[in-house]
């Protein structure tokens, strides 16, 4: 008899561990490579502090990085799961043989104002002046590339790039006058009106700026994971734009900025640049392989369909079905 309840206990037990949830015990470790400014990044950071990886059985751990090359190079190496804001080396990576692919973009939009020490009608201006870049064929020096050839400059003769690292080096050498202007985070422009700088917006060019991006051997292995990942990243961009006072909580903490105005400032774009269902509009991926396409000729004629897999999104009901043809 006692052998007997012994044995009606195991399998009590053995129910359990099967029929928990994913929130409970055991949860799956999954490690993020996000920029070291992480405004394009934000969902991570709201999916951590706000417990959805942890509703969904993921444990998260955030792992801020330099530059694109070397968040890559973690990816592919396997030292990171996944990269969140990193869209250049989607392209570089499949042009190298090393197929990666975005699950998704919530943030698919020029994100750099040009911040300059002297006031400017038109980007034309800047001949001859000194502009902080992050690195030479990083995402900073790309869009500028665009923004500079549309305004009628020659951005390899017309002005001098210097290589000095993300937004907040590229401020801090703007202040210093190092530079004449820069290309920098959008957060920061009510801080850089506040300093006296100046500020040349242009218009809101589709860019998909803020891609998930995993190995594409990863997905295959280990897809379960990744439908748990892009659930908890779904939720956490709808809690960005649904509320607030949460989302500045993360934010004060996230880029580590306690004026109230950079914050109210910095939410607000992003709660109106967010896409919500992670699809990006086909100009912003379009966009993207013309920007990598200046310093790789053969991102012309890449496979756009290589770069992107939405499976899982329509799996989760994010995806509509086309209208059947007539």
């Amino acid at each position: 008899m006692k052998s007997g309840r012994i044995f009606t206990l195991l399998l009590l037990l053995l129910a359990v561990a099967c029929f928990a949830p994913a929130g409970g015990f055991g949860q799956e470790k999954i490690r993020i490579g996000v920029p070291l400014f992480p405004t394009v990044s934000f969902p991570v950071f709201i999916a951590h502090e706000k417990g959805f990886f942890e509703k969904n059985g993921l444990k998260a751990e955030i792992i801020r990085i330099n530059s694109e090359p070397t968040t890559y190079q973690a990816l592919i190496s396997g030292d990171i799961d996944a990269t969140s804001g990193a869209p250049t080396g989607l392209v570089q990576s499949n042009l190298q043989g090393v197929p990666v692919v975005s699950l998704g973009s919530w943030d698919n939009l020029v994100s750099y104002t040009m911040a300059t020490r002297e006031k400017i009608e038109d980007l034309s201006q800047l001949r001859g002046k000194k502009i902080g870049v992050n690195r030479l064929g990083g995402k900073s020096s790309l869009i500028l590339r665009v923004m500079l050839e549309e305004a009628g400059l020659n951005p390899m003769k017309d002005v001098i790039l210097l290589q000095l690292g993300g937004s907040q080096e590229r401020l801090a050498a703007l202040i210093r006058g190092g530079i004449d202007a820069a290309p920098v985070d959008f957060a920061f422009e009510p801080k850089m009106k506040q300093m006296g700088f100046f500020l040349v917006t242009g218009k809101k060019t589709p860019f998909m700026n803020g891609p998930i991006t995993v190995k594409t051997s990863s997905l295959q292995s280990n897809r379960p994971k990744w439908v748990r990942f892009v659930k908890s990243y779904l939720e956490a961009t709808h809690y960005m734009v649904t509320n607030k006072e949460g989302s500045v909580e993360v934010l004060r903490r996230a880029i580590q900025i306690d004026d109230k105005e950079t914050l109210d400032f910095a939410y607000g774009q992003m709660r109106a640049r967010a896409t919500v269902d992670l699809i990006p509009p086909d100009a912003a991926v379009e966009n993207l392989i013309k920007m990598v396409a200046y310093v790789d000729k053969r991102a012309s004629s890449i496979d756009k369909s290589k770069l992107a897999d939405y499976s899982i999104l329509k799996e989760l009901g994010q995806v509509k079905p086309s209208a059947p043809k007539k």
